[in-house]
């Protein structure tokens, strides 16, 4: 039997219990954030929407920073499903009838990083809740600079008109679960809700991996 491989964190050899290449010791080092009153008004303050899943806090002690990151720009799309599989075990699913909708990147920023880690989180929640996966519903339609050091005011006001969403078709509105990878300032989440509820949809909340 071959081996699972080596901790991509600390080195140590993985057993079946790893979450994305991560050991189970490395992992219980993580500032999870548990499905709970507490940390839903935690990120429902930033977003303004009721929070259906939330992973961790983002520290670089803790080592979560380097796993957002090495899924973002490591071109491991399978460990971003393995992240949002992890995620859904522990958090109730959305109504039936809903869809995840994955925060789009532009093309190009797709094009350079091969994949969008927003729909390989998607497809990992998807995996444990059943739920279907809109990839069209929602499309960035400009290309920006990072907004990572941005405050939320300076967010809404560049993000504005960057995202557009497909219009109410003859299966009527879509209630949307959105998934992004992080929840810094809520602005992405606002500007993406305010694309697709101008169509008809109705927006039930988000899904982020990491809380900034």
């Amino acid at each position: 039997m071959m081996g699972l491989g080596l901790c991509w964190q600390c080195g140590v050899a993985l057993t079946l219990n790893e979450v994305a290449g991560i050991c189970p010791p490395c992992r219980w080092a993580w500032p999870l954030l548990p499905s709970g009153q507490a940390s839903q008004a935690l990120a429902a303050l930033r977003c303004g929407a009721k929070v259906w899943g939330l992973g961790f806090r983002l520290c670089g002690a803790r080592g979560t920073d380097a796993v957002v990151h090495r899924m973002k720009y490591g071109a491991f799309p399978e460990k971003g499903r393995a992240l949002g599989h992890w995620m859904a075990q522990d958090w109730p699913a959305p109504p039936p009838g809903s869809v995840l909708v994955p925060v789009p990147l532009h093309w190009r920023r797709r094009a350079r990083r091969g994949f969008n880690p927003s729909r390989a989180l998607a497809g990992g929640l998807a995996s444990v809740w059943s739920l279907p996966i809109h990839d069209q519903a929602l499309r960035r339609v400009q290309h920006l600079p990072s907004l990572t050091a941005s405050t939320r005011a300076a967010r809404l006001s560049v993000l504005e008109g960057t995202y557009a969403a497909t219009p109410v078709d003859d299966d009527g509105a879509q209630k949307v679960v959105l998934v992004d990878d992080v929840l810094t300032t809520g602005a992405t989440f606002r500007m993406c809700r305010r694309a697709l509820e101008k169509e008809g949809h109705e927006v039930l909340g988000g899904v982020w991996l990491g809380l900034a």
